[in-house]
């Protein structure tokens, strides 16, 4: 069940295989060895992986340390095209930071500042959360982050609200689940809303929402809060993303689409769509590889950015909300009739 946005999960490691190249150290060998059968077996872009490993192995075999071969790595991932995979290396990360030209300098300040969930009231019809990133990756905070973004829902909702406008735009990632159980009653009843795709674009996990209950893989998540106004499958809503929506705020927002009563409204996302498991190599070294694509309730595929249904350049405005373009334009669709389905 733990497959999910940069999360690092430990596996035992499976038969080696060996190359040609003659070593200096034959523990780097073994390190690269190690390495390059897991991307064979996992990775979702492992079909170029013979040229990568040539080059990797001819740079290593002279260097008498995995410390010195540690930082080839980032190429490996650039050359896999996975920027949002990496090599865990005594604490230290080496991946590929692709650049991005994605530029909107409100957004970006916001990020730092942020980093809590907020709510509020607007015009005393819609119900408005803002839900950033988190850093759950361990699995410890589960039950917080989901009840903290039920206590804000609670905080605002009546059950006279017309809508919700949930905001993605500074969700740069971490664990998604804490927020589709949160959002649970947004997202549907009885239906399979997303999922995993592999490689070989074999089904590798469902989301699923059954009777009221979240299920990721067969497994479900409980929550120990509830809502005090819990019927919310068919709301109209409204997601605002960014360019710095990113892997589990963007998985958050494949989780709407396809649902009656929903639009996208923002900036095309940063387009970390990928789930991502991790390897362990070592006892000190474990690899996280892109595994999977991610797929919508309608099994559309997603390999790229998510594309907004209504796509507004900057104009954020967190300090004055009337003020923002983004959720101007929500309150529009909101109060236009025919947007909606009741």
């Amino acid at each position: 069940m733990h497959r999910y946005i940069a999360v690092v999960l430990f596996s035992f490691l499976l038969p080696l295989f060996s190359g040609a190249q003659t070593f200096k150290n034959d523990s780097i060998k073994l390190f690269l060895d190690r390495s390059v059968h897991l991307i064979k077996s996992n990775s979702i872009n492992a079909g170029n992986i013979e040229p990568i490993k040539n080059v990797l192995y001819e740079r290593s075999k002279n260097l008498t340390s995995i410390d010195e071969v540690a930082p080839l790595f980032e190429d490996v991932f650039k050359g896999l095209d996975d920027y949002h995979g990496s090599l865990k290396y005594k604490g230290k990360t080496y991946g590929w930071a692709k650049k991005s030209s994605y530029v909107n300098p409100y957004l970006k300040a916001r990020l730092r500042t942020e980093t809590s969930v907020s709510s509020q009231l607007i015009d005393g019809s819609y119900g408005y959360i803002r839900i950033p990133g988190n850093n759950d990756f361990g699995f410890k905070k589960v039950d917080s982050i989901a009840n903290d973004i039920v206590s804000h829902i609670n905080i605002v909702d009546t059950e006279r609200l017309k809508g919700w406008i949930i905001d993605l735009r500074v969700n740069t990632g971490g664990n998604m689940y804490p927020i589709l159980l949160a959002l649970k009653e947004f997202i549907g009843n009885d239906v399979i809303f997303g999922g995993f795709r592999n490689a070989q674009n074999e089904s590798s996990g469902n989301w699923e929402i059954k009777d009221n209950h979240l299920l990721i893989d067969g497994t479900r998540l409980e929550r120990k809060s509830g809502l005090a106004y819990p019927n919310k499958a068919r709301i109209p809503i409204v997601i605002l993303i960014s360019g710095y929506t990113a892997s589990a705020g963007e998985m958050t927002a494949i989780s709407f689409i396809g649902r009656p009563n929903v639009y996208l409204v923002g900036e095309p996302t940063a387009n970390y769509t990928t789930a991502v498991q991790g390897f362990e190599i070592g006892e000190t070294a474990a690899i996280n590889l892109s595994t999977d694509y991610v797929i919508d309730r309608n099994r559309k595929i997603y390999k790229n950015s998510i594309i907004p249904d209504f796509e507004i350049l900057s104009g954020d405005n967190f300090e004055n909300m009337y003020e923002d373009d983004k959720i101007r334009k929500a309150l529009l669709l909101f109060k236009n009739s025919k947007n909606w389905v009741y």
